[in-house]
């Protein structure tokens, strides 16, 4: 059966950075700097805004090293970062660094992907982006990038706020990307398990590729060898060796 969509994870996939740690160090310095710079101008109650942010890298140090040893989830290494960086924080002053981050990051993104699915898109294939990522900051860089026509719709993990306060980013996708493919792309889009391809980079990835037709999982070029070479002989996922050989099997399959 001929495939109707496409979804992508995001990071390590069209985006070269495999996780968010460089974007979420980039907010965190941003906050120290204002803070810094508050103290300086007399606001002494800053200074507890450099305590917590001094308290909260340490506690992310301790859990990313748990979470590599498989003593906890992925979303409990993220659960300081809301606490201790996001909670209390201006909208529009998290949204401002975004903002300078996606700029920056524009040339990260994997033209060799994008340029395939954009070709395919335009031919009347769905698209859609799957991600543990901010939303906002998908969009941003999408936007700066020049690709912002790419994507139907974006899944990932969104701001919450009270009033124009962050309170957080929601944590619901971290290690339930098939629950929330079968949600959000097969019972709200209307895609199905045989008519859909999905790009992954990750373990997290992996269990998608049992929901699929054999072949219906794509390998993206950021990925390391050992998962290129174990999604191929344990699933049949397709790895393309260039974006021609990506479009190819897009337009073909």
């Amino acid at each position: 059966m001929s495939y109707k969509g496409i979804v992508s994870d995001w990071n390590g996939t069209p985006f070269e950075h495999a996780t968010d740690e460089i974007q979420n160090k980039r907010i965190a310095y941003a906050v120290l700097d204002d803070a810094k710079s508050a103290l300086k101008g007399g606001k002494i109650w800053r200074a507890w805004d450099v305590v917590k942010l001094l308290r909260t890298k340490s506690e992310l140090k301790k859990r990313l090293q748990q979470y590599k040893d498989g003593e906890r989830h992925l979303w409990e290494v993220y659960e300081p970062f809301n606490e201790g960086v996001l909670r209390g924080l201006p909208v529009d002053f998290l949204k401002g660094v975004i903002d300078d981050y996606a700029r920056e990051s524009a040339g990260k993104v994997d033209g060799r992907i994008l340029r395939p699915i954009r070709a395919v898109h335009e031919d009347g294939k769905s698209t859609g982006i799957l991600s543990v990522s901010f939303d906002y900051s998908i969009r941003r860089i999408l936007e700066e990038a020049g690709y912002a026509d790419v994507f139907d719709d974006i899944v990932a993990n969104t701001l919450e706020t009270d009033g124009d306060k962050a309170v957080g980013l929601t944590l619901g996708i971290y290690g339930k990307k098939p629950e929330v493919l079968r949600a959000e792309f097969f019972d709200r889009r209307g895609l199905r398990e045989n008519d859909t391809l999905y790009l992954g980079d990750s373990e997290d990835d992996e269990p998608i590729a049992e929901m699929l037709d054999r072949g219906g999982f794509i390998v993206p070029f950021f990925a390391d060898d050992e998962f290129r070479e174990r999604m191929a002989s344990k699933h049949g996922a397709f790895v393309p060796e260039s974006e021609q050989d990506l479009l190819k099997y897009l337009q073909a399959r």
